[in-house]
């Protein structure tokens, strides 16, 4: 079944989402929001509203067929960002990317902010179905995040705490709302309505994590350079092309392939600054590219979706 939705309203919708990353940004220039509530917040989205809003998701609207007909999203995405990671590389080897920043740029092509802002977009454009096969989506960027992104900043072997981060309360979540609809097992109302309302918070809280993630730019920092452009480039085209090719032999249904669309064409992963902090790459090329691809995906977002659709 084809999805119809009017592009206005696709375009609306999405506005509304990054609309909230406003207050993000407030909260941070009055000093609201502090830098050392950031990891809190980060955690109380990441820990406990999104595994409420996945594990309702997974129960709910969505049935075991369709859940199943999207078993692929988690192998396509981690074919899409490990083709992304080769064609970073190709950038660096002919020279167009400086060599000091290759690690950080090949992250930056490949992965996607598929949690922050692709749930709440998602969910907010085709509802908790299409927010059940993000999830799926998300399976893989999770496996790449914790090898082969850690694998491009430090350049050396992956240590077993890195893959221990797989084990996650997005992920646990996840498992059980597949188990849960496999089951056919209904959640009571009493915990299904407190799920419902924590798993609501996640669209505000993800919006203002990424408000205040936008305002990180240092003043004087040199914003445009060769190396940006590519990567906007990777982000915005590129990826996108890569998972339509990509995704071309098989019958996949209309949103599952709206939401494989939509989450490759995400913009760069928020937590890639922190990523290229601790593991030796460029942090401040990474928070630079982090807030321009994130503009430009107020743009580019609600086009993919109408060409999707």
């Amino acid at each position: 079944m084809a999805i119809s939705i009017a592009p206005s309203v696709i375009f609306v919708r999405i506005l509304m989402v990054f609309s909230l990353a406003l207050f993000g940004v407030i909260a941070r220039y009055t000093g609201i929001f502090r830098a050392e509530a950031k990891d809190s917040v980060i955690d109380i989205m990441l820990h406990i509203a999104l595994p409420a809003l996945i594990l309702v998701s997974m129960t709910t609207d969505i049935t075991w067929e369709s859940l199943v007909s999207g078993i692929v999203l988690p192998f396509l995405s981690l074919t899409v960002i490990l083709g992304m990671m080769v064609i970073a590389n190709l950038f660096g080897r002919m020279n167009l990317v400086a060599k000091e920043r290759r690690g950080t740029f090949a992250v930056l092509c490949s992965m996607p902010n598929t949690a922050f802002i692709g749930f709440p977009v998602i969910v907010s454009v085709l509802g908790e179905v299409g927010l059940a096969y993000a999830v799926l989506y998300d399976v893989g960027v999770t496996i790449a995040f914790c090898s082969v992104a850690i694998l491009a900043l430090q350049g050396g072997p992956i240590q077993k705490k890195h893959w221990l981060g797989l084990i996650n309360p997005a992920l646990i979540s996840a498992v059980l709302g597949i188990l849960l609809n496999w089951g056919q097992v209904q959640i009571p109302s009493v915990a299904l309505v407190p799920l419902q309302t924590m798993g609501s918070a996640t669209v505000p809280l993800a919006m203002l994590i990424t408000g205040y993630l936008l305002c990180g730019v240092k003043k004087g920092s040199k914003v445009l350079s060769k190396d940006l452009i590519l990567v906007c480039l990777c982000k915005r085209l590129v990826s996108p092309l890569l998972a339509y090719i990509l995704m071309l032999p098989f019958d996949l249904s209309p949103t599952i392939r709206t939401v494989a669309l939509m989450q490759a064409a995400m913009p760069s992963m928020a937590s890639t600054p922190v990523l290229a902090e601790k593991f030796g790459g460029d942090g401040e090329f990474a928070v630079i590219a982090l807030v321009v691809t994130t503009l430009l995906s107020m743009i580019t977002l609600p086009v993919v979706s109408m060409l999707a659709n």
